[in-house]
């Protein structure tokens, strides 16, 4: 299976290159491919005392309690999937970037580590695809192997959990590095959390905690 054009290709890698080359929400770097192809959705929330923006808004109270890749055939084209983030549940955790034209936040801990918070409309996702097929789309065409791809479990706002692929590995510049995604191919969405740390024993524990407060929600 296969993105429909060139065009959707290149949208696809954009949104995760914005997270995997960049790393940084707050520079506003990000390829100039991603703000062509994909549009913004809501930032998670900035607020530590109050639920995120899409938490608050209206749900779909027929969302599933799991939602696994075969339940995204089921979602509707006007779904809005989006992480429903309260900061005061990343604990030790403060923002320090956003980047309103790629739909990222960054945040950092008290040991350096960073995490890069993006969801954004993409524009030109072949709807029939799948979304276990546009996920791993969206990691090839970024240049990541799709046999190294891992299956992870976000919770859900509905108290269930959101299949997501994921990969992790030392970077270059010596930093190690997570990325989790999932692209939603129906409504034309994606969903990408990637946790950069200084130490490879740093990794899991600060992915875990920054997962299981992203909960994942459908608007």
């Amino acid at each position: 299976m296969s993105i429909t054009s060139r065009t959707a290709k290149a949208g696809a890698a954009a949104v995760l290159a914005v997270v995997v080359s960049s790393g940084c929400a707050g520079t506003g770097n990000g390829p100039a491919g991603a703000q062509r192809s994909a549009s913004q959705a809501p930032a998670p929330a900035a607020s530590s005392s109050t639920p995120s923006a899409e938490a608050s808004g209206p749900t779909d109270t027929a969302a599933p309690t799991d939602l696994t890749f075969e339940d995204g055939a089921t979602l509707s084209a006007s779904s809005l999937p989006a992480f429903s983030l309260e900061v005061s549940a990343l604990d030790g955790w403060e923002q320090t970037g956003e980047d309103p034209t790629a739909g990222s936040r960054e945040y950092t801990n008290a040991d350096g580590s960073v995490a890069t918070i993006t969801q954004q409309r993409i524009t030109d996702l072949d709807p029939t695809i799948g979304d276990r097929a546009a996920t791993e789309q969206m990691f090839t065409a970024a240049g990541l192997p799709a046999e190294q791809l891992e299956e992870q479990l976000l919770p859900t706002m509905t108290g269930g959990t959101a299949q997501f692929l994921s990969i992790a590995g030392h970077d270059s510049d010596g930093s190690w590095s997570a990325t989790v995604a999932r692209a939603f191919a129906k409504p034309g969405a994606a969903l990408i959390v990637k946790v950069r740390t200084s130490s490879q024993e740093a990794l899991r524990p600060d992915l875990h905690d920054v997962l299981v407060a992203a909960q994942v929600a459908l608007t």
